[in-house]
């Protein structure tokens, strides 16, 4: 019970945190070029990130009107809410600033204009910028709604950390009040900045049981440590650059140093969960490992000093393929028991949600490109038409994605289970039916373990009959007055085993989750007891829906082959 409810607290502040992280980062959207530049307005002034000292001013700007001049400093009334305004003014917005020049105050009001430099294409490229934290944010999501715990809290504060911050502190500010706005500069500054990285040591040294055992438990303290360390050293930074806006001396650790060695420490302890894998898993894991370390590469490169950032930022597209390689183990390869199914309805959901999404921006796109050109209302009409054929094809493309990548192991094994449980009517004696019921979807769905009962003679008892070539483990047999017998017999349909494990034989039906019945004219003549995937996965609804229609043509075999041994008699008889 007390579990049940913590996973449910987890969940409403999962989605309560996912809302809100949507709308830090995503209002900006379509404010910002690739590079995370804001382009909506402009004084004419460049003030660097991190910085109140004017760098440039351009020619014939409002700010070279009024008289500012590279070197002058915007004084800050204790936050930097006022040069975040400076960095990013929508077109027509007045600001009064307070200049300082030579020891000398003086106060300036600058009216924002348009920026000519900023067009449909830094739009598209802004846009483009929020696809890899979007993968990311999706994979987290997913996986911490599916598991909550401690491994995939990590992995999820470490996927939003990805977002650029710049376009959000541009955007908030001329939104938020400045206590609001200055409490928003602490989480993203301390939380998802730089810090934002170093959740991804607990998520690797869990990864992919959510457990730490062995050299893994001696490891742990220590990295609990080193994020606290950190955590306060960016509180410590923070709380030093925000009266004044002026970068500590000491700010290449912060900025560089713990992060990159955050990733160098993450990738030891991925190449040491490989190598100490057993062959089968280390085959499993071995592209997810591939992937991971080199998404680490490429986010690294954010953090190395001296890289331009807009090199940092197309070398970071790279960095999706962590979310990628996770997503395609955990839901296909299921190397997580997630508890949690991943239907096609819900694939599809999401993949049409986003896409839904994406075109939708394309639209608005295009349609302020269209409104800035003047082109007619003919062109507009076709770009519409244009952008409806292809959300049909993109529509179509996911259909097609999602059955090639997450089910076509799947697919493939719901075709051989229905070839399977069509053919079964034609059996003309019972181990034909034994391995259908029992070895083929055992092979089929690569289950744990299945075992076959049939009802005696007198019907008194249940017999084990057969048992999967995996696991020879099972309950000898069960009598009609079992309690999962009567609960067949009355119910006619499929028992979860965890309702009655305290009336089962714990040893030998450990491995088993789900009884099937085979019922001909409500008569229970068997019923087979199946395991969970032999990776420790739960039975989905749709296998357990293949499960059915196996049993229920089962039900025709055993009435064919009745059939067939009541003409042999009779035959016999005849012959007598």
């Amino acid at each position: 019970m007390a579990s049940c409810v913590r996973q449910t607290l987890s969940r409403a502040a999962l989605i309560v945190a996912t809302l809100l992280v949507i709308a830090v980062y995503y209002l900006p959207i379509g404010h910002t070029d690739f590079a995370e530049n804001w382009g909506e307005g402009t004084s004419g002034i460049t003030l660097p990130a991190r910085a109140s000292i004017v760098a440039a001013v351009a020619r014939g700007s409002p700010a070279a009107r009024a008289g500012i001049r590279p070197g002058d400093q915007i004084v800050t009334t204790g936050d930097y809410e006022i040069t975040s305004r400076v960095r990013s003014p929508y077109p027509g917005e007045r600001a009064t600033l307070l200049v300082r020049r030579d020891s000398r105050l003086y106060t300036v009001t600058l009216t924002a204009v348009p920026n000519p430099a900023f067009g449909f294409w830094q739009r598209a490229g802004g846009v483009l910028a929020y696809v890899p934290p979007t993968v990311f944010l999706i994979v987290a999501f997913l996986l911490t709604f599916a598991r909550p715990s401690i491994m995939s809290w990590a992995f999820y504060l470490f996927a939003v950390g990805y977002f650029g911050t710049q376009p959000a502190f541009m955007y908030w500010s001329h939104v938020l009040s400045p206590p609001a706005y200055a409490a928003l500069t602490f989480v993203l500054s301390v939380i998802f900045g730089p810090w934002s990285v170093l959740p991804l040591l607990p998520f690797v040294l869990r990864f992919p049981n959510g457990d730490v055992d062995g050299w893994r438990r001696r490891i742990d303290p220590f990295v609990w440590a080193f994020l606290a360390l950190s955590f306060a050293l960016y509180a410590v930074e923070w709380r030093v650059y925000f009266p004044k806006e002026i970068v500590p001396p000491w700010d290449v650790v912060p900025s560089a140093v713990i992060p990159l060695v955050a990733f160098l420490f993450a990738g030891a302890i991925v190449a040491k969960n490989v190598v100490e894998a057993t062959p089968r898993n280390r085959q499993r894991w071995s592209f997810v490992a591939i992937g991971t370390i080199a998404s680490f590469v490429a986010y690294a490169v954010y953090f190395v000093p001296g890289v331009p950032f807009v090199v940092g930022q197309a070398l970071g597209l790279g960095v999706v393929l962590m979310p990628i390689c996770i997503a395609y183990a955990i839901f296909r390869l299921r190397v997580v028991d997630v508890n949690f199914v991943i239907s096609r309805a819900l694939v599809y959901g999401i993949l049409s949600l986003g896409v839904i999404a994406f075109i939708s921006i394309l639209d608005w796109l295009f349609s302020r490109a269209l409104a800035s050109e003047r082109l007619t209302l003919g062109l507009e009409l076709l770009a519409t038409i244009a952008i409806g054929v292809l959300l049909d094809r993109l529509n179509r493309g996911t259909e097609n994605v999602v059955e090639a990548v997450f089910f076509r192991r799947r697919r493939l094994a719901q075709q051989y289970l229905r070839r399977a449980a069509a053919a079964l009517p034609y059996a003309v004696d019972e181990s034909a039916i034994s391995d259908g019921l029992v070895q083929i979807p055992v092979d089929a769905l690569n289950l744990a373990g299945a075992a076959l009962y049939r009802r005696s003679a007198g019907g008194e008892r249940f017999e084990g009959v057969a048992t999967a070539q995996q696991t020879t483990v099972a309950p000898p047999g069960f009598d009609r007055n079992d309690l999962l017998v009567r609960m067949l017999l009355a119910e006619e349909r499929i028992v979860w085993l965890d309702e009655l494990r305290t009336h089962l034989d714990p040893e030998n039906t450990a491995i088993y989750t789900l009884a099937v019945p085979v019922v001909v004219r409500h008569e229970l003549v068997s019923f087979t007891l199946y395991g969970a995937h032999a990776n420790g996965a739960q039975i989905d609804p749709d296998e357990v829906e293949l499960l059915q229609d196996l049993a229920r043509e089962a039900a025709r075999a055993y009435d064919h082959v009745d059939a067939v041994r009541i003409r042999e008699r009779y035959a016999h008889l005849i012959a007598d």
